[in-house]
This record gives structure tokens, sequence and C-alpha cells, in this order.
């Protein structure tokens, strides 16, 4: 049988992926990020895909972990992939009808603000940059009409953004940004944006500067207007600009020889003989569960090229949103002698309106975490050495008790304590012990004498059981060292306790006491 998993389904793993990190409250889950491999690969300019199998993610990634810290609720968000405002780019339109989140529908501009897409202008390029922060949809100088959604701020950009993906939030409470704003003014099931489908032909149009107004009802168009009796009735008024601008009436009735118009309902605000306007075929705009939204029809010759020739709408404009429209329905009327042929049609807008949920609405089903790692974590983690794996684990445990890890940081490390060391061991090399066989590849030496030859070796990668009081030795430096009675340390975690959620072969990263890593990785769902 045929069957889809939605984009609701990924964004419902992703959700509840990322309220398992920030869910403080309960507790439930403890994820951190560890860094693993000081040893090269066998080509560090090609590091190896990881493989997905048991051996792998249940024990081998174990091996060579040198430490970890944890994800917090400040180091993840979801994320959708970044799309630069670019100008000569053709951007798709939101359109309730086709799989959008694998196309360019929103676009970030280097103000870091990000808008969705509502009408593209018919497929033409896009020349001018969104800059508005309305809460209303809003056009520009090229035919474009975007929605404000965010803006992603410093902390976040420093954090979350990179070359390919964007950090997405929907607010939970106010917290005072243009987010929040357009969030609380978002309306269900308005209108945003009608399609012309058809343009039509044979369209009448008007405009100009009202040369008399008679009353609330009763206007007189410019000289220039039809001299047809009734030539507009059908048609609807639109006061473009000076007194009573916005407001859009039916004309009921009109007198050629005069250019007289009378409007239905009443203007609230009556125009005067500054006002301007423009009559053009009427838009209804019907749903049995909507209301309140009002358009105009634009209409124009030479129509847009890809619609029909003639006297042709090309662009509904509309000037009321409305509400709560779950089935619109959009026709074009005019004068039965003038004017056939026009179709158009409205999108849903998204459940809440456009702008209500940015995560929802951009397809925010990634998720990007960046947990910085800064030198020596108050002499936890371990400088001088690298590092060629990042990874995720869940839920670890500590070796001494079992209890699950709840601190910020832990070293993986083995420690060997030991005296009598002859010289410096090399970067990497394999250590045995001469007595129990047990090999660990070295990765840093803390001195706690003045010559060096007391201190800690700190190793990963153990294979086998070293004993106390055994001596071991460099596989490649021969240097020797003899490890104290009591000087066995394991790792802070316990082996294989936990799941290993994600991993990633880099090339190498060099730590030192006075740098910081941002280690940024993406899920993807």
């Amino acid at each position: 049988m045929p069957g889809i998993i939605t984009y609701k389904f990924r964004l419902n793993n992703a959700k509840q992926v990322y309220e398992s990190f920030v869910d403080d409250a309960n507790d439930l889950d403890r994820y951190y990020t560890f860094l693993a491999r000081s040893i090269p690969w066998s080509d560090d300019s090609a590091p190896p895909t990881p493989v997905d199998c048991v051996s792998n993610t249940d024990y081998r990634v174990w091996d060579n972990m040198i430490a970890t810290k944890r994800i917090t609720q400040a180091d993840i968000r979801h994320s959708v992939p970044r799309y630069n405002w670019t100008t000569g780019t053709v951007y798709q339109n939101y359109r309730d009808d086709i799989y959008l989140y694998d196309k360019q529908f929103y676009v970030v501009t280097d103000n870091y603000d990000v808008y969705k897409c509502i009408d593209n202008n018919g497929g033409a390029t896009s020349t001018v940059k969104p800059t508005s922060t309305a809460t209303t949809v809003f056009a520009t100088a090229d035919g474009y009409t975007w929605k404000y959604m965010y803006t992603i701020n410093a902390a976040d950009v420093l954090k979350f953004v990179t070359t390919d993906y964007l950090p997405v939030k929907t607010l939970t409470a106010d917290d005072s940004s243009s987010q929040w704003t357009v969030q609380q003014a978002a309306v269900n099931g308005a209108i945003e944006f009608v399609s012309v489908s058809n343009g039509g032909s044979d369209y009448l149009q008007a405009s100009g500067t009202l040369a008399s107004v008679t009353d609330s009802e009763n206007v007189t168009l410019a000289s220039d207007a039809s001299g047809t009796d009734d030539v507009y009735v059908g048609s609807t008024i639109y006061i473009t600009g000076g007194v009573g601008a916005g407001q859009l009436r039916d004309v009921v009735n009109y007198v050629g020889a005069t250019k007289a118009v009378r409007v239905s309902p009443a203007f609230v605000t009556t125009p005067d003989g500054t006002s301007t306007y423009y009559v053009g075929p009427k838009v209804t705009i019907s749903g049995v569960d909507g209301s309140g939204a009002t358009a105009y029809a634009n209409v124009t010759l030479p129509a847009r090229s890809d619609l029909a020739v003639g006297n042709s709408i090309n662009k509904i404009i509309v000037l009321t949103r409305g509400s709560d429209y779950n089935k619109p329905s959009v026709t074009v009327t005019a004068n039965t002698s003038h004017g056939t042929g026009a179709t158009a049609f409205a999108y849903h807008t998204p459940f809440g309106g456009h702008g209500s949920n940015a995560i929802d609405e951009l397809g925010g089903f990634n998720l990007i975490l960046n947990v910085r790692m800064e030198g020596s974590e108050s002499n936890v983690f371990i400088t001088g050495n690298d590092f060629r794996t990042v990874g995720i684990i869940k839920n670890p445990k500590l070796d001494t008790t079992g209890l699950e890890a709840n601190s910020t940081v832990y070293d993986l490390t083995t420690k060997l304590t030991v005296s009598s060391k002859s010289g410096s061991f090399s970067p990497d090399e394999v250590i045995r012990g001469l007595t129990s066989s047990a090999n660990a590849y070295f990765v840093s030496f803390a001195n706690t004498n003045a010559t060096g030859t007391k201190g800690v070796i700190s190793v990963t990668g153990l294979d086998g059981t070293f004993t106390a009081s055994e001596t071991i030795q460099g596989d490649t430096s021969a240097v020797t060292a003899d490890i104290d009675v009591d000087g066995i340390n394991n790792r802070d975690l316990a082996d294989f306790e936990g799941d290993a959620l994600y991993i990633e072969n880099r090339y190498p990263v060099s730590r030192a006491t006075d740098q910081t890593e941002d280690i940024k990785l993406v899920i993807r769902y």
C-alpha cells in the first residue's frame, strides 16, 4: 500500500530528541560530547567513514576516548539549511500543495534576518533585499512579497551558524524580540497571498484623483473615465491615497456622462478631492469557516507573459487578511460585458499563521549542537595532543559507582603513576607492560618532580590490564618506567556503559591550554 513518512514525523523526532537534551526538570537523560583518538589514521588527510555496527558503536568507539563534556540546553538548537539572500536568484514562493523543505523558500540576509518568500512575482528574480521587520507581509520593489520570521541573535550567530545551516527556534515566552511580536501577531487561517492562475482578458480599470465628492456614497471619477453608463457596476473602487485611503467599496451605479459613482456600503471616512482611487474587477474571498479577507485586482496591458493576453489581471493585492480560512475560495467578477476568464486561488497558511512557529514552518527537523572545549577545562582535559574523532554518548555511567554521570566534564584516559622514567615517550606510541603484556597508546605525561622521572602517564586504547609495580616500555622510544604500587587509576566513566549515538571522524585537531574548540555537530532527520 502506498504511504509516506511526512515532514511532521521528522519534526516530531527532532523535537523529541531536543526535549530530551533540555529537560533538566526531569533530568532523565544525559548527553555528552566526546573527543577521541589521538593516534593517526593510516592517512590523516583522508579520515575513514565510521562503520555503524555493534563492534564499533558498542565497543571500539570507547577505546580511544580522551575526554567528554556534557551537552546543555544552551548547546543545542533546531536548524535548517542556510540560503543566503543573493540578488538575481529566483526563490520558491510559499505554497501549500508541494513539498517545500528541499527548496529555497526562505532566505537569511547579511543582517541575519530570516524571511519567508510569500510571492515570487511569477517566478522572477529577486533583486531587492528584504529589510522590514513588520508583523505583516510586505512587498519589495522587485515584486516579491516576504514574511519576516526572526533575527538570529549575536550569541546564536557565533555558536550555531555555519556555512550550511542556521539555527531556528520558536519562542515560548516574551524575550522582547521582534520574533515574539511576529508570533503574537500571527493569524490562523489568514489570507496573505492570492495567486492568479489565469489572467483572463478584456477587464476594465480606471485610476486617478477624484474630481469631486458629494457624500459618503457618491464620488466623481476623473475626466478620462469611461463615458458608458454602468460600465463599472460590479467592479470595486479602492481609495489608494489621500483622505479615506485603504477603503474598498463595491460600485453599484455609474453615470457615464458625469463620471458619477455610487458605492455600497458607504465610506466610513469620506474621501475628498485629493483622494486617489483605483477601479477594477471585484475579488471575492469566501469560505464557510473563514471571514474578513478583502482584495482587489490589478489590470495591466500588456499582461504578464505567463498570463492571457489583453486587459488581463496580473496580480491580486490582499488588503485585509481575515482569519480562520480552512477552504478559501477566490472569485473574480466584473461587468458582464467587460472581462472574462480570470481565475485565482489562495494558499492555506501554516496552522497558526505565517510566523507563528518558525521551527514547523521552515522545517527545523535537523538539530545543531555546539559544545565549547575550553583549554584544559579546569585541568580535567588533556592538552598538548590532538584528537580525530568527535561524537555523542547518552547516559554514560561512573566507573567507580555505576551511577549515571552527572558532572560537566570527565577525563576518559587511564592514568598510570610512574617513577624511574628513563626518558621521553614518543607521541601516540604503544606502551607495553613487561609483566602483564597489557598495552595502550601514550597520550601525555605530567611530571611531578623536577627531573621528570616521576609523574602521571595518560593512555587510551587500553588492551589488557596493567599491574602495579610492573615496568612499562614504549615500543618506539624504548623508554621505560615503573608503575607505582597504587599507580593505576581507571578512566572516570565505565567502559561500554552508555549509547554512542553519533560518531564523526575528522582531520587531526591539536589541543593547547590557550585555545577553545567549538565542536559543531549537525544531526539530520
